[in-house]
């Protein structure tokens, strides 16, 4: 086949123009360490929440804490959540429907996304005839009293990372067959660094299964950590985690 010179520099910018097209984007300019957010855009938690059927089912105020494992890409991997009354029985309804739909900010370690356990707690009020929901990345009593910006520190999943549970005696018989869940109610303190200082245990449900809070602290003392954020600073703290312990991951739903 001929090939003219008009065609063969038509066919030197087509193929440019391919190459450029097929170039990566440039990666976002990630911070060393970031922690999972909740975000503002439309499909973050807080605007996904229906204050209108809220209202219409007749909550009048409330409040629950939930966890979300955040997912690299933003989205919740598997969530949890607990603290409901007969009262607040449709905010959790709402709030376990939107998690599952929500989008958060991803945190990041050592500049690149990561996944990230994120312990929130959603508050829900009527005032004056106006719905009022807030949101905070923490389940701290004296910061929620307080409304503070904090953000307890965050479990992460590294890749490279070695997790050897090998060691961790089961506290199920068989871990899918057997239905006894447990809970295991943790202190957990850590440096501004990440750092873990100091974990133990303060109860565990149910209390005669104290292997439930022996397995999580063994778990638990493997993890990484990004700090906690007060007012979008590291700091040192003290904090208290949840460390649910259940035959199979749909259960966390």
């Amino acid at each position: 086949m001929n090939v003219t010179p008009h065609l063969t520099k038509t066919l030197l910018v087509l193929i440019a123009l391919a190459m450029i097209a097929a170039k990566p984007a440039p990666a976002e300019n990630l911070p060393d360490m970031r922690p999972a957010l909740i975000g503002s855009g439309p499909n973050s938690l807080v605007n996904l929440i229906s204050t209108k059927h809220l209202m219409e089912r007749g909550v009048k105020h409330g409040a629950l804490f939930f966890y979300a494992s955040v997912h690299p890409n933003g989205f919740p991997a598997y969530s949890k959540v607990w603290g409901t009354t007969k009262e607040t029985e449709p905010l959790r309804d709402e709030l376990r429907q939107k998690l599952s739909q929500a989008r958060f900010i991803p945190a990041v370690y050592q500049h690149r996304p990561v996944y990230a356990g994120f312990y929130g707690t959603l508050a829900f009020s009527v005032v004056d005839g106006k719905p009022h929901v807030r949101i905070f990345a923490n389940q701290e009593l004296p910061e929620l009293q307080k409304e503070s910006d904090f953000i307890s520190p965050q479990a992460l999943y590294i890749p490279g990372h070695i997790y050897d549970y090998t060691k961790v005696k089961e506290p199920f018989g068989s871990w899918m067959t057997e239905d006894k869940p447990g809970v295991a109610d943790i202190s957990l303190t850590t440096d501004a660094a990440g750092n873990l200082k100091d974990i133990h245990l303060i109860n565990v449900t149910p209390p005669e299964s104290k292997r439930y809070g022996d397995a999580a602290i063994e778990i638990m003392r493997q993890w990484v950590f990004l700090p906690a954020y007060r007012n979008g600073k590291p700091v040192d703290s003290t904090t208290h985690e949840k460390f649910y312990f259940v035959p199979a991951f749909y259960r966390l739903q």
